[in-house]
């Protein structure tokens, strides 16, 4: 009903906790086919079959594939932006899961109509 106002009041700096976290909350529960890891000038395939995942307890952002988690990071440190052909969702921030190391990792969405 009111979700004109949301459209109207949204965030338009990407830099902010708030866009992130809209941002976000688009790409919840969204399938992926596949990983990739950008290391240097290549991308190499770190997993299939999986799903983008917000916990919102813990204010974290997770690409799980399989039965392990590829990558975490808090949602305010996550700087994420969609690919140009909409396949997908690129995102780059410190990995929790591994140390908290700096990583970009992309993640492709599986087929679907909005």
């Amino acid at each position: 009903m009111f979700k004109f106002i949301k459209v109207w009041t949204k965030s338009k700096d990407p830099n902010s906790p708030r866009y992130r976290r809209d941002f976000v909350r688009e790409l919840d529960g969204m399938s992926i086919k596949y990983v990739t890891e950008r290391r240097g000038d290549n991308d190499d395939v770190i997993g299939k079959s999986g799903a983008l995942i917000v916990k919102p307890e813990d204010d974290t952002f997770l690409v799980y594939s399989g039965s392990e988690v590829l990558f975490r990071c808090n949602i305010p440190e996550l700087a994420a932006w969609q690919l140009l052909s909409g396949d997908g969702v690129v995102l780059t921030g410190p990995d929790i899961e591994h140390g908290g190391v700096e990583r970009t990792v992309i993640a492709y969405y599986t087929y679907y109509r909005k």
